[in-house]
């Protein structure tokens, strides 16, 4: 006999708890939040020196969370240590293209990745910003 199996789509809370577990439950979950575009080259001096402060301070007991978009949280997670402590949320299928962070799938598409992040952290640290932070 064929069985088949008919493909459920992750809620943004499962996928958010799905998360959660992938971390550990005592492992606090830091948020990267910033503008993606026009970066200030002071906010770009700022995380590039808080970056590997963070990892070295925290990273060993903690997940620090992009949404893989460029600006303030490539530039986070390409500063952030080797990158070991780094997710980069992406839509299933895609990639952020960042040198370090694991690219881990949120959703199908930006929208749904958006909402994920936003409830997966346990704390958002926002660095400068535009009219989409």
């Amino acid at each position: 006999t064929l069985t088949t199996t008919t493909h459920t789509k992750e809620t943004p809370e499962a996928a958010a708890q799905r998360l959660r577990n992938e971390a550990g439950d005592d492992t606090p979950i830091i948020c990267i939040v910033g503008a993606t575009e026009s970066q200030s080259a002071d906010a770009e001096a700022l995380v590039t020196a808080i970056a590997p402060q963070l990892d070295e301070e925290i990273g060993s007991s903690a997940k620090f969370v992009t949404e893989g978009t460029p600006g303030v949280q490539k530039t986070f997670a390409e500063n952030c240590g080797d990158g070991s402590h780094v997710w980069n949320l992406v839509p299933s299928g895609e990639s952020s293209g960042f040198a370090q962070g694991a690219d881990i799938n949120a959703g199908e598409n930006a929208e749904e990745r958006q909402e994920i992040f936003g409830l997966v952290g346990d704390i958002y640290v926002t660095v400068g910003g535009d009219g989409e932070v």
